[in-house]
């Protein structure tokens, strides 16, 4: 027989920031718990409010699955004596595991005889395990921080106030800390029914919340707080402004969501967009209305309550009154700042400190324009001027009065008002998008100046926490620099950018000068490690297996699109027919030439290797491939890997031929320094694309 299975665990408010990766490890989790403990199931939903985290398994099996344990024992000589009587280390062994000696076996392992048990256990009720098993499960979640409360040694996102769980229309009981668990839930704080409610049956447990103004399916909440906003912005000839990371903040801040139409003064819209939107979005939570055309804004905005009142015009005029306060500090902070053109607030970076070890933001601003024309002279040479012009600028909207009240407006205001003070686009647009991308989905820079600002400034941040000894280690990274690398990886490639990245490294250790406070070869080794193995993870995430990935950025690491061809080139021709034996002959050739390192002390050739040093046909028909391919390799392009590599696919024969017939390690040292030689000529060839003995077969 089979129930559904409903734990809900009811707290204090959790942070909205928590809960959408909170349901993700609750349905992972969960998964683990019931296979660990031969609980079988169907399906498992995970649902989650502020207020409650919900799990529900669906057609749960009333009984455990039988186990069998396969326990290894003693040794025979020494479980038996030499009458062939249980010693006291048996006895012992079948104590512990509640059987008597007559119920084990002997086995034979490749040491010798043990004694060896075959234990059955029959599966207990689901109602006899879940309450051993989920207490210390629900203190083990997960979370970015969690608190304890009261005098309990529990740790958990916030206070629990309580559990529920029932399978089918049994109550599974079972205490966490000094909370006892029950068959009853909470409806909303403010408009459900104060008193605990039973769950009755539990197949209406969605029906019981929304009767008690819960919405607990976050799903469900999204499509309302969309249909009804939706809906209120077309009244007024508009379209919702819709931003996903704003929608989800709101289906988790909500357990009854109810949208509001409120309006604002038509002065304000002499802003610029951005202005309005930061305080309707960044600080209270609205939607803005765009005309329906896309052109400017409308003067309405959309709230989501969390509750509906008697009369919600209160809430609308509320909500009215707070956002127009808000819009008017902006415009005051607007008009202040643009009292001025950009370039004069630079200099007053000089009285904000950046980093109490690397200086002030003034100082950044000069580290980034040097790193900025380093990047500049090699990848745009024709616009330096521009790109110059951008770094300068390009932190001066710190000490305006409207980014200090809305920081995360920075870099859009400097581009609003470099514009404003008749800078070139080009200029605009770079301070604009040189904090792109944010965060790992981010957008990324349209222009190439927006790009390589926006390199110039990251890797500033990077080198520099190196330097001054304060690098990522394991979980903690305050200072955003994993977010900071990939970042950077994420523009190389976009824009095909083809920059050494030690080289880069380098420069910007030497513009930190004095402030690096280790030795900088060493700081720059650790920094380039640091990004392959960013590198290695995106390649993962991308798909591609871990040996190519190695073979390729353990080869070299320097030019980031470059190894992204490279390694999506070797992936594509692991399913040619004849890479796989190809690889073989790389492998033996390497591992010879290694033997012969050992035994020989064979460094390489003395000199150039030429036809008339060779003795077999096998042997010169392989020298005159390996010249050709070597001729053919270099008249390629960077970028036309495909032909490099079916150029080391036509070796296959040659390469098969030289070992068929010929042996390497002859006593003779002449002739064994040639063969030796001409292996090494097929294995540069072949190094010099990727380090093909990391390819695992």
């Amino acid at each position: 027989m089979v129930e559904d299975f409903l734990l809900e665990i009811g707290t204090e408010e959790i942070p909205a920031a928590f809960l959408p990766k909170t349901i993700e490890d609750l349905r992972e989790k969960a998964g683990e718990l019931f296979e660990v403990n031969r609980l079988r199931y169907e399906t498992v939903e995970t649902m989650a409010t502020p207020r409650r985290l919900t799990l529900l398994v669906r057609g749960l099996e009333e009984q455990q699955g039988d186990s069998v344990q396969e326990i290894s024992g003693p040794p025979r000589s020494v479980a038996f004596d030499e009458e062939g009587s249980p010693t006291k280390v048996l006895e012992k062994f079948c104590a512990k595991h509640g059987v008597t000696p007559a119920q084990t076996s002997i086995v034979e392992k490749p040491k010798g005889e043990y004694v060896f048990l075959r234990k059955a256990e029959a599966g207990r009720r689901a109602v006899e395990v879940l309450p051993e098993i989920l207490p210390a499960w629900i203190v083990a979640l997960p979370f970015p921080k969690s608190m304890r409360w009261g005098t309990q040694d529990i740790r958990f996102a916030r206070p629990i106030r309580w559990i529920a769980s029932l399978y089918g229309k049994e109550t599974v009981v079972f205490r966490v800390g000094n909370l006892a668990s029950a068959a009853t839930t909470r409806g909303h704080r403010f408009l459900g029914d104060p008193s605990p409610i039973p769950i009755e049956p539990l197949a209406d447990y969605r029906e019981i919340l929304e009767k008690n103004k819960v919405v607990v399916d976050p799903e469900e909440r999204r499509r309302r707080i969309l249909e009804q906003a939706r809906g209120l912005a077309a009244e007024v000839g508009g379209e919702l402004l819709e931003e996903e990371d704003l929608i989800q903040t709101l289906v988790f801040i909500t357990e009854y969501p109810v949208a509001v139409r409120g309006t604002f003064h038509e002065r304000f819209l002499s802003l610029p967009q951005e202005v309005l939107i930061a305080p309707m979005k960044g600080h209270q939570k609205y939607f803005a209305v765009k005309r329906a055309d896309g052109d400017g804004l409308l003067p309405y905005f959309v709230t989501i309550a969390n509750m509906e009142a008697p009369d919600m015009s209160l809430v609308e005029r509320g909500n009215e009154k707070v956002l127009t306060a808000r819009l008017e500090d902006a415009k005051f902070f607007f008009e202040e700042d643009t009292k001025r053109p950009l370039e004069r607030y630079v200099d007053s970076l000089n009285q904000v400190i950046y980093h109490k070890k690397l200086g002030t933001s003034f100082a950044k601003v000069e580290r980034i324009e040097a790193l900025a024309g380093f990047l500049g002279e090699r990848l745009c040479p024709e616009r330096q001027t521009v790109l110059q012009r951008a770094a300068r600028l390009c932190k001066a909207d710190l000490v305006t009065q409207l980014v200090g009240e809305f920081p995360e407006l920075q870099g859009t205001m400097g581009g609003i008002y470099a514009a404003r003070s008749g800078e070139p686009e080009e200029v605009a647009q770079a301070i604009r998008e040189h904090y792109m991308p944010v965060s790992a989905e981010d957008d990324l820079p349209e222009s190439l100046e927006g790009a390589v600002l926006s390199l110039a400034d990251k890797m500033d941040t990077v080198v520099g926490f190196f330097g001054i000894g304060s690098p990522v280690s394991g979980t903690s990274d305050p200072f955003g620099m994993r977010r900071r690398a990939i970042g950077i990886l994420r523009v190389l490639l976009a824009k095909n950018l083809e920059v050494s990245l030690p080289e880069w490294v380098g420069r910007g250790l030497e513009v930190l000068g004095g402030l690096v406070k280790k030795e900088q070869e060493a700081v720059k080794q650790e920094v380039v490690d640091f990004f392959r193995l960013r590198y290695q993870q995106f390649l993962l995430a991308k798909g591609f297996p871990h040996d190519t990935i190695e073979a390729v950025l353990s080869r070299s690491f320097e030019n980031v699109p470059d190894l992204y061809r490279r390694v999506e080139t070797l992936h594509k021709m692991r399913s040619e027919p004849d890479f796989e034996n190809l690889i073989l002959g790389c492998k033996r050739a390497v591992n010879i030439l290694q033997q012969a390192g050992k035994d020989y002390g064979y460094t390489g050739p003395g000199r150039p290797l030429r036809a008339e040093d060779l003795e077999k046909e096998a042997e010169k028909a392989l020298l005159a491939s390996t010249e050709q391919v070597g001729k053919e390799l270099a008249g390629l392009g960077s970028g036309e890997y495909h032909k490099v590599l079916q150029g080391l696919v036509g070796l296959k024969g040659p390469i098969d031929r030289l070992f068929d017939d010929v042996m390497i390690l002859v006593d003779d040292e002449r002739t064994r320094e040639n063969r030796l030689s001409l292996l090494k000529n097929v294995s540069d060839l072949f190094q010099w694309f990727a380090d093909f003995s990391k390819i695992s077969l």
